[in-house]
């Protein structure tokens, strides 16, 4: 059995780390409050947009973009061939439960059906998995994770959209967590390019009859300025989700690890008192043994 001193030192470093994993739950759950809020006006405004788009595809004026069934805008159409390029968004540091783990491995399943595609990894833990497995990254992103902002889903995008526009890739997926509440963050795979019409036929028709919107300078132009912002907000949605995913993961294994904490030092106090206890026994057994024994040198000395 361990002494009361060697179990006191144990207390104390449970204790330690109990501040740790309670103040990382604290800064992960006011994170999450901050990050649910740009969930929602993402989701409204890639709405909006999408809903725009919608309306300028199937516009019947004289500057249709829908010849037949395809859209004649660039990036409605495949190019570069079959070549793949993914983006594998994960955290920049552990101690977030299973997060990583969980968007890594299915990023790898489905990178194994195309051995021969690009990556571009935003986030060091990202970077640090497909290097272990021999998949250099062509480009590697970090610092980006904890700040999901425009500026850094402008960043990503515009790499993506060069690649494309120089014809390097023919399609791009992105692949993060997606945040669902209520313990449910699932890794999700999203095509970004080549856009297609059907992508679309999710929204509701804008009740306006076609041709009632009138768009400045035209169609095309607008269509023109909206592709890109499109894929940013796409980049820039993805980028909130894995980041709510993340602290919410990050709060869960926190808060487990606080309460592990815990009962560990409920243990371990009561083992320690137990000690004590039995230190305090022995020293009265011996110092009743020392008396006795006294005692009895007193009677032989009378004797």
């Amino acid at each position: 059995m361990a002494t009361a001193l060697e179990i006191r030192h144990r207390i104390r470093a449970v204790q330690q780390t109990r501040k740790i994993t309670n103040a990382m739950y604290l800064v992960a759950s006011s994170r999450m409050k901050w990050v649910m809020e740009h969930i929602e006006y993402n989701q409204q405004y890639q709405l909006r947009l999408r809903t725009a788009m919608w309306d300028i595809m199937h516009s019947i004026t004289e500057k249709l973009l829908l010849e037949g069934n395809a859209v004649s805008h660039p990036y409605f159409i495949r190019r570069g061939g079959q070549k793949r390029t993914y983006i594998v968004i994960a955290g920049d540091k552990g101690m977030a439960g299973s997060y990583n783990n969980n968007v890594l491995s299915f990023a790898w399943e489905q990178m194994e059906s195309c051995p021969d595609c690009s990556l571009i990894t935003v986030g060091m833990m990202a970077s640090s998995y497909f290097r272990g497995r021999g998949k250099q990254p062509d480009i590697e992103i970090l610092n980006v994770t904890q700040n999901p902002s425009l500026t850094n889903a402008r960043q990503i995008a515009f790499e993506i959209i060069d690649l494309y526009d120089r014809e390097l890739t023919g399609e791009v997926y992105i692949i993060y967590t997606q945040f669902y509440g209520a313990n449910r963050c699932v890794p999700t795979v999203s095509r970004l390019l080549p856009q297609q019409a059907e992508d679309y036929d999710d929204l509701t028709p804008n009740p306006l009859p076609p041709g009632d919107i009138i768009y400045i300078p035209s169609h095309r132009e607008v269509f023109d300025l909206l592709v890109p912002q499109y894929l940013i907000g796409i980049v820039f949605g993805a980028l909130v989700q894995a980041y709510a995913s993340e602290h919410f993961s990050r709060m869960n294994a926190m808060r487990s690890a606080t309460r592990n904490a815990d009962e560990i030092l409920k243990r371990l106090q009561l083992e320690y008192n137990m000690a004590r206890q039995a230190a305090i026994t022995q020293e009265i057994t011996e110092i009743t043994g020392a008396a006795e024994a006294l005692r009895r040198e007193n009677d032989k000395v009378w004797n």
